[in-house]
């Protein structure tokens, strides 16, 4: 979603969503971070947890991964099938670098728009929510915008941020309408071609591996745009009673799993994440 609380720490920067701290810098600037760090980092904000990986990239068997995308993004890498469909988003559309005055002026449409399409527990955004959440966002964050050809009406963006030559395509809104023309494979396209061989990127990211549902854009990616799996090595810090917690109920979480209510449905996220942490732990060498 647009708009999340970040701060600053040790020169990582974080995510603040659902009670939990998420890196937003790449996997390489995490590469020193200690536990000891990890949990001064979670008693600065008074959370409830953070999470971040280790061994990035360098950890097959681990049952925890980012989608990411690194070398060739030719037009001629693509299915024909894919060629063909990003061939007819960019005949329909234009993809661009969006500046923040002009998402700020002409955004909030798109978002409505898409926002109608999504099943969440989240709010909608009202206009003014909506331009305070974006002037509140990272220095690193850049934008994308799709246009009409003929009209230069704006269909959809991109939220990216770019950081360490790494760019994690964060949120991505599209009118349901433009979805139609294959708005998103002209976009996908132009960005991976930008930010790989223009800007010379190490990798292109779109986060890591969701916990609470099948995600299609991943599949999408991986299985349109050659985006892979690069695996490692999950670790998780409590605040002392949430890790009390979280080790009395982890013998019952298959059965707190099939509870159909909202507060079983989180903490069966939760103890999803740190089956995979003690997965991840037992695997290391």
């Amino acid at each position: 979603m647009i708009g999340f609380h970040f701060f600053s720490f040790s020169g990582v920067i974080w995510r603040e969503n659902q009670g939990g701290l998420f890196p937003l810098s790449p996997p390489s600037v995490l590469s020193g971070l200690s536990e000891r760090d990890a949990c001064e980092a979670l008693k600065s904000q008074g959370k409830l947890f953070l999470r971040w990986e280790s061994d990035f990239d360098q950890a097959p068997g681990c049952p925890w991964w980012h989608i990411i995308k690194d070398g060739n993004c030719s037009l001629a890498e693509l299915s024909s099938n894919t060629r063909s469909k990003v061939r007819r988003g960019l005949k329909a559309y234009d993809c661009d670098l969006l500046s923040l005055s002009l998402l700020l002026d002409e955004g909030y449409e798109v978002y409505r728009n898409a926002f109608s399409r999504y099943e969440t527990h989240e709010s909608e955004f009202s206009q003014s929510e909506f331009e305070n959440a974006l002037k509140a966002l990272p220095e690193q964050t850049e934008f994308w915008g799709v246009r009409e050809k003929g009209t230069g009406k704006l269909v959809a963006f991109s939220e990216n941020h770019v950081e360490s030559e790494v760019c994690f395509y964060n949120t991505i809104w599209f009118e349901p309408s433009a979805l139609k023309k294959y708005s998103s494979y002209a976009l996908f396209y132009e960005m991976n071609r930008y930010y790989l061989e223009d800007r010379g990127c190490q990798y292109l990211s779109d986060g890591a591996r969701s916990l609470s549902h099948t995600t299609q854009i991943h599949d999408f990616l991986e299985s349109k745009f050659g985006f892979r799996k690069a695996y490692a090595r999950l670790h998780v810090v409590y605040t002392p009673w949430l890790g009390i917690v979280v080790a009395t109920f982890y013998p019952l979480r298959k059965l707190i799993c099939k509870v159909p209510y909202g507060p079983f449905k989180k903490a069966s996220i939760l103890l999803r994440q740190e089956e995979i942490r003690r997965q991840c732990a037992e695997g290391a060498v």
